[in-house]
């Protein structure tokens, strides 16, 4: 639908022996990748640790959501996946591509089957690996590797072997000490092995979320908290950038793997990709997206009356949307209803419009001849929001819409895991050269409108972002905004985006 993507949520669970649900492994996986599906519908997967079989590690992924994975339509087989995968351990995946193509094969977890208990292993993560191609380079060229997948999981899974392989004495702290000074972007990596050793690392930025908490003798680690709350542990905790939850012997320890000498939490969290009832760095997903309202609302240019109607677009956007109709005094309705039935489909309209009428309906009843206050959580490409308006006009019978958006204009691509990595594919850099204004010029602003066919456009400031998350301006990664990138390969490959602006080709690629 145009709207940025996120690539992942990871999952992890490990049961103490004895307790009550010592074998539930693989359900409390299943509600925590239900629980975060948002982050991703192409794929799911999971892999079991089962001590007492011969096959020791057991991995099942398929294309489609979580609910598709487990054949839940059909009691019987589900029951029989379920009782197949009956366990104390676990790690799962939800994906969304944002390197790699579409195939089953592109399916996580990464199993890599070995003789030996230590070395076979099964991985998944949430991520993008932005030096991706020296990586690869240096497996191919001076190692005689052959990458069979075009994605840097299989890159992650190559260097663990390699690490292991070349370890006498398995310290696997150690081994991904030497992982965070081969790798630079984002990644937190769930890791199982044969023996039943389980590890959660958080790469030393943090760029993404990851909690856990320990309930009854089920500890459970997960990309967003509400995934945790939603199998009743409530008192959770962050797992800090640089540390690894590691599990051995069944003795849980938090170990710290990396240094981390800064922070760069992903702002894009707590706009667009997070459920809103998930907290993360101990702030409030709802409660952020509701102050990016109200910063928003202090921005209003335009004359208030009896006209006008907010109308967010659903459904990341409509905490925001509320807030702000509330601090102008101004109506918020569902103009737009989401239709919730539309999932994953093989038979694809041939227009962009036939798409957003099969995503959302408009209600005449609460736009016609209004003035429409259309908030949305964020403007990458501009095709959607262009055809949403349009619609609202069209067939809405809305006077006017004027665009409000509760995220800062994005200016440069991302190289550390959201779906928007080229310069030709953003919208507002072919109307403002220069990333990082706190708010765009009135003459700019005027411009936008037009080419989407708005009548007119207000983004929220920088500053205004920053106080609606309440962290340190330091700690936030907002190089989509402003082209501060955190990392040394996120200015290189910005540099060359800058030279291949036309190119739709991924930098990192």
């Amino acid at each position: 639908m145009g709207g940025p993507k996120e690539e992942c949520g990871v999952a992890a669970v490990d049961i103490k022996e004895g307790s009550a649900d010592e074998k539930k492994a693989v359900f409390y996986l299943y509600k925590m990748l239900l629980s975060m599906q948002g982050r991703g519908q192409l794929s799911a997967g999971i892999t079991t640790y089962l001590p007492k079989s011969n096959n020791l590690l057991d991995t099942h992924k398929d294309l489609g959501v979580v609910n598709e994975l487990f054949k839940t339509r059909y009691p019987m087989l589900s029951q029989k996946l379920f009782e197949k995968h009956e366990s104390s351990r676990g790690i799962g995946h939800v994906r969304y591509a944002t390197c790699g193509k579409d195939g089953k094969s592109y399916a996580q977890p990464f199993e890599r089957k070995h003789g030996r208990k230590g070395k076979w292993f099964s991985i998944c993560f949430n991520g993008n690996l932005a030096n991706y191609s020296e990586l690869k380079n240096e497996l191919v060229k001076k190692h005689d590797y052959h990458i069979i997948y075009d994605t840097d999981t299989e890159i992650i899974m190559h260097y663990i072997a390699r690490y292991l392989r070349s370890s006498s004495n398995v310290n696997l702290a150690k081994i991904f000490g030497k992982l965070s000074q081969n790798f630079d972007g984002s990644y937190n990596i769930a890791f199982i092995n044969a023996r039943g050793d389980l590890i959660v690392a958080r790469d030393p930025l943090g760029f993404k979320p990851m909690v856990y908490g320990k309930k009854d003798g089920v500890t459970l680690v997960a990309s967003e908290s509400n995934a945790l709350t939603n199998c009743g542990i409530m008192d959770f905790k962050t797992l800090n950038p640089g540390e690894m939850l590691h599990v051995h012997n069944g003795d849980i320890k938090i170990e710290r793997f990396a240094k981390s000498e800064k922070k760069a939490f992903c702002m894009f969290e707590w706009v667009y990709f997070a459920n809103a009832a998930s907290s993360m760095e101990e702030k409030s997903v709802y409660l952020a997206r509701r102050m990016l309202g109200k910063e928003l609302a202090k921005l209003e240019t335009e004359k208030i009356d009896d006209d006008c109607v907010v109308v967010p677009v659903p459904d990341s956007a409509k905490p925001a949307g509320d807030s702000y109709a509330y601090h102008l005094g101004v109506p918020s309705s569902e103009g737009l209803i989401r239709n919730r039935f539309v999932g994953r489909t093989f038979i694809e309209t041939s227009g962009r419009k036939d798409k957003i009428r099969n995503k959302f309906s408009v209600l005449k009843e609460v736009v016609k001849g209004k003035r429409v206050f259309l908030v949305d959580d964020s403007i990458v490409r501009g095709n959607t929001t262009k055809n949403i308006v349009k619609y609202i006009k069209e067939v809405g019978g809305a006077k006017e819409v004027h665009v409000r958006v509760s995220c800062p204009p994005i200016m440069c691509p991302c190289f550390y895991g959201i779906d928007m990595s080229t310069v030709a594919e953003l919208f507002a850099p072919n109307f403002c050269s220069k990333p990082g204004i706190d708010q765009l010029p009135e003459e700019v602003s005027k411009k936008m409108a037009k080419a989407i066919g708005a009548d007119s456009v207000i983004y929220q400031s920088i500053s205004g972002l920053i106080r609606a998350i309440g962290l340190p301006k330091s700690d936030l990664c907002m190089a989509c905004l402003n082209g501060n990138y955190p990392t040394c390969w996120g200015k290189k490959l910005y540099k060359k985006s800058l030279k291949e602006k036309s190119s739709c080709k991924r930098a990192y690629e």
